[in-house]
């Protein structure tokens, strides 16, 4: 008799940990990952290699950054921010979101 009451006052709280563990859609980051295109890289993945000075990136409600080799950025992550790459002689070596 007295192993049903000691038992029990081990089960709830392990079953209660378990249960507090287990993910929600809404908490869950694999199911509410943002798109990795938000801010339309995508589209200009054709510009790669060409000189950054002949296109206009800007659209809007969207941010730019335009990068050369050397220039300091924030590591601050926002998915519609478009940034585009540059080499020394400034020709676009990437486009990516964030």
């Amino acid at each position: 008799m007295l192993r049903s009451p000691l038992a029990a006052c081990l089960v709830v709280p392990v079953a209660l940990t378990l249960a507090a563990c287990q993910p929600t859609e809404a908490n869950d980051p694999v199911l509410n990952q943002p798109s990795r295109d938000a801010c339309g890289a995508s589209a200009y993945s054709n510009r790669i290699g060409t000189s950054h000075t002949q296109y206009d990136f800007s659209a809007p409600n969207r941010p730019v950054r335009i990068l050369g080799p050397d220039t300091a950025m924030t590591m601050d992550y926002r998915i519609d921010r478009l940034n585009v790459d540059t080499d020394n002689s400034g020709r676009i070596t990437r486009i990516w979101c964030g």
